[in-house]
């Protein structure tokens, strides 16, 4: 454990899986807006425009809302992981749109490159969204 609250961020690979079951949560979600808004056909569907912007927001929402108010999204809860502040208290919904604003940043330039190096280089696991944020995505049961 690390850090003035003793707390210690999760690594890489338990966030990556938590990341892959939230996009897998969200597919469906995505798919009725192509539908919508975009194109689907036998191989796939595409989003730009209107509906690319409408799944983006929509994607937003899904994060703030279950780290802000469950403390983890879907992805997170299977995998034992909840997003906390620094302090070890409950994330809330300003800390829950900080992150995810800058999930943006993250992800950059592909793979999540700058979240991982951020990651890496934090003595607490904290990519920059949980940086400025000032939040942890910890196992739960490390929670005090």
């Amino acid at each position: 454990m690390v850090g003035d609250y003793g707390l210690k961020g999760a690594g890489i690979g338990i966030r990556f899986v938590a990341l892959l079951i939230d996009g897998l949560v969200f597919l469906p979600v995505s798919y009725i807006i192509a539908a919508i808004f975009g194109s689907t056909n036998h191989s796939g569907f595409g989003l730009e425009g209107v509906g690319l912007l409408l799944s983006t927001l929509a994607g937003f929402v899904y994060y703030v809302f279950f780290e802000g108010k469950m403390g983890a999204t879907p992805g997170k809860m299977v995998m034992g992981l909840r997003v906390v502040k620094v302090d070890g208290s409950s994330c809330d919904i300003q800390a829950a749109a900080i992150r995810s604003l800058l999930r943006v940043v993250d992800a950059l330039p592909f793979a999540y490159l700058i979240g991982v190096v951020s990651i890496w280089m934090s003595g607490l696991n904290q990519r920059v969204g949980d940086r400025a944020a000032g939040t942890l995505v910890v196992k739960a049961k490390d929670i005090k």
